[in-house]
């Protein structure tokens, strides 16, 4: 039986071409003409025409139909539904529309619904084929594989050999790892269609599966045949050959891919795409420069090749080839310059030279009000920088000019959750799901504000569906054990993260996420046990190397830390990041010569990364060696002005031990740069407001300063600058409480004394 979405729409074109006259004719020219872009794969056209009928006729569910369908090619799923939706209740036995909207539930997890949707057309026609398909969808969907196994084959069984059928079968065995039925299954449906392209690719991943690397690769082959033109399917045999250890015959169809066209920027950026995820930068470097040599006006290459700096630490080298994109078009408003600018303050703001960024996307802004990415970095800028109410506004416009964007209704929750307004970022995730329902990223959002309140059964709703709907995928696993762990629920956690490694004992992940559990229950040497583990199985991770080395000295244990250190060190001398590590572990060992040693190693490897400059600095102030503090924080801030941590830090030096009106000067310059990159952070409103004391003016230090305790009411040194700042302002008695506050505990802070002989004489 030919599909029913086949026989019908020329019926409909038909039933419609003769009804054009009188009233009808207008709207049905836009609604022919919405068919022809239809039919060419012009889908945004299609689609206006589709609206432009519906505005003249509300009721009319052929277009309502059709606007679903071009909805659903684009990839806009949420419109697709809602469209599809609006033309079964306008008619109610347009059966196609039914499926379509029965598919879409499936996908989106609404396995109940869309079994109704199945059941009405069956009650219509019951011999309807693709009814009966989605109702197999639906009992695979949820795991019913006997069900779904029993219906398929009676269908098989009655004549019905859609190529669906086999596939949905085939899938249900695949699932329960029982290969040997799928190839079957699969064989059988070859047999019958012996061109259909999915069912070839099918096979080839069941031969995959079962090891069969010779077979996997003739299937592919065979695809290659079927499908020339579809260059991803020789990408796909790359990608076969390199992961099964064959990486010069991966590299050989790559090499004759790009070779064919070496001018076709697209195969040139698919394959250095591939070397990405293959973890062969070098390789995808290459080809990109490559490119760029043929193409030299080329701002697609380019961009990706800073993408590619900037995700390996190579922060110099991305903005370098992103600014060359900048004299490549004279035009302000250009598409490629405002993408450019738009990369370039992503990869400052990375760097934390959020002032540059900001220049950056405010150049977009002005030329494009309404860019979305320039304001969905704006947001993340000021969400950097501890500002919800900038951050809202900004996520607020990214939402207006993409209401159905996911991610834009994400982050504005997140800044609602800075400013501590919970129930509006619930608001705002209950409206991302209706946006996009089968949404995981939207879930996990809305289980951590419900875990924020500690409505814990509501958040394990949330993750145990996203977990159902990929029952292997370790993330949902581990979100499922981060909330047991959160709500305290040891024993929940544990069997979580056991089941990670159960499923995958060659992922970090289990490893790590135990070793959380036991940092948690503070049992540290189980928990350096399991981070030992996940950091043999990840050991280019540096927050697993990070959490193992600080649990190490965080116990004392300098000698194992270091030796972590000197392990990664061996296999690469030139680890910045290990020997940053290791210069701060022999820090807190006191051991300073052999700290600065380290740390000026890391700065030798890396000379970009300032925050070898900052320890550095920060070791030579613990030992009052202030003179050499200063010059590398000179020294950081000539490489960028903004580097807020060392402005500072260097600002609290010379307002403490600065000896001159131009020391102050400076300390001041300083410490209201620091506070304009980071407004929001309570050490930048205290050394502000210590320099303004310094300086002699107790009101403004006041208003700064009590900000500061605010924000950090527990540190001592800010409870020690505010108590002295009332002091000078005449207010002793209001001193006295946050002076005795900074002497309670056993901490040492600079002026400790002072502030002993200063309460003692209130």
């Amino acid at each position: 039986m030919r599909s029913l979405h086949a026989v019908l729409v020329p019926v409909l074109v038909a039933a419609l071409l003769s009804a054009c006259s009188g009233p009808d004719e207008k709207k049905m020219k836009f609604y022919n003409r919405g068919m022809e872009y239809y039919g060419n794969t012009e889908y945004v056209k299609a689609g206006l025409e589709f609206k432009n009928a519906i505005q003249i006729d509300p009721k009319f569910d052929n277009s309502y139909y059709m606007l679903g369908m071009t909805q659903m090619m684009r990839g806009d799923f949420g419109g697709a539904y809602k469209s599809l939706g609006r033309a079964t209740e306008l008619n109610p036995r347009m059966l196609p529309a039914q499926v379509q909207l029965g598919k879409l539930l499936v996908s989106a997890g609404e396995r109940d619904k869309a079994m109704e949707r199945a059941e009405i057309i069956l009650r219509e026609d019951p011999g309807n084929e693709d009814a009966q398909i989605l109702k197999a969808a639906v009992f695979l969907a949820g795991n019913e594989y006997g069900k779904a196994r029993a219906h398929l084959e009676g269908m098989l069984n009655r004549g019905v050999a859609k190529p669906d059928v086999y596939m949905l079968l085939a899938s249900s065995y695949t699932r329960d790892k029982e290969y040997r039925s799928a190839e079957g299954v699969l064989v059988k449906g070859l047999a019958a269609h012996e061109k259909f392209l999915p069912m070839h690719r099918g096979l080839a991943d069941v031969y995959m599966a079962t090891g069969r690397t010779e077979e996997t690769a003739a299937e592919v082959r065979k695809v290659i045949e079927l499908d020339p033109e579809n260059y991803g399917n020789r990408i796909t045999l790359a990608g076969l050959y390199w992961d099964t250890g064959q990486q010069a015959k991966g590299r050989e169809v790559l090499d004759n891919l790009v070779a064919a066209r070496p001018a076709d920027e697209a195969r040139r950026l698919d394959v250095a795409g591939f070397f990405v995820s293959r973890g062969a930068g070098k390789d995808a470097e290459q080809a990109l420069l490559e490119g760029i040599r043929r193409n030299g006006k080329s701002f697609r290459l380019r961009f990706v090749l800073g993408d590619l700096y900037r995700e390996t630490g190579r922060s110099d080298q991305a903005v370098a080839v992103l600014r060359e994109c900048l004299a490549l078009d004279k035009d302000p408003a250009s598409p490629d310059i405002l993408q450019a600018k738009v990369s370039l303050a992503r990869v400052h703001a990375v760097r934390q030279e959020l002032d540059r960024s900001s220049a950056y996307v405010d150049e977009v802004i002005k030329e494009s009000p309404r860019n979305v990415d320039a304001h969905l970095l704006k947001g993340n800028l000021y969400l950097l920088r501890q500002d919800g109410a900038g951050a809202v506004a900004e996520f607020r416009t990214v939402v207006d000019e993409k209401p159905r964007f996911a991610p834009g209704y994400v982050f504005l929750a997140e800044a609602h959750l800075l400013k501590n307004e919970k129930g509006l970022a619930q608001e705002t995730l209950q409206r991302a799901l209706k946006v996009d329902p089968g949404s995981r990223d939207v879930r996990r959002a809305l289980a951590r504000v419900h875990a924020m309140n500690e409505e814990f059964p509501k958040a394990e709703e949330y993750l145990k569906k996203n977990l159902e709907e990929q029952p292997g995928n370790l993330q949902a696993m581990a979100d499922l054990g981060d909330l047991y762990l959160a709500a305290k629920d040891w024993e929940r956690a544990e069997a979580a993260y056991v089941d990670i490694r159960r499923k995958d004992s060659q992922s970090a992940l289990g490893y790590m996420r135990m070793g959380e559990y036991y940092a948690a229950r503070k049992i540290w040497d189980r928990a350096a046990e399991e981070y030992e583990e996940a950091v043999k199985r990840d050991p280019g991770q540096d927050a697993l190397f990070t959490s193992l080395v600080r649990i190490y000295a965080g116990q004392k244990k300098f000698g194992p830390a270091i030796s972590a250190c000197e392990a990664r060190i061996r296999r690469d001398p030139k680890d910045a990041f290990a020997w940053h590590l290791m210069g701060q572990v022999y820090g807190g060992q006191g051991n300073s010569p052999k700290a600065e040693e380290a740390l000026r190693k890391a700065m030798d490897a890396d000379p970009e990364n300032l925050m070898n400059y900052q320890s550095l600095a920060r070791l030579y102030a613990s030992g009052k060696d202030y003179p050499r503090a200063v010059q590398i924080y000179e020294k950081a801030l000539s490489k960028q002005q903004d580097f807020w941590p060392a402005a500072n830090d260097l600002a609290a030096i010379l307002s403490d031990h600065g000896r001159t009106k131009e020391d102050l000067d400076r300390a001041l310059a300083l410490a209201q740069r620091a506070a304009k990159s980071r407004p929001e952070e309570g050490v930048v409103q205290d050394t502000l407001g210590w320099v303004y004391y310094r300086k002699g003016d107790a009101k403004r230090a006041l208003e700064y300063l009590q900000t500061a305790q605010k924000k950090l009411p527990e540190n001592p040194e800010v409870n020690y600058h505010l108590g002295m700042a009332l002091v000078q302002d005449g207010k002793k008695q209001d001193a006295k409480g946050y002076l005795q506050k900074s002497l309670a505990g056993k901490e040492e802070f600079i002026g400790k004394e002072e502030a002993a002989k200063t309460l003692a004489g209130i």
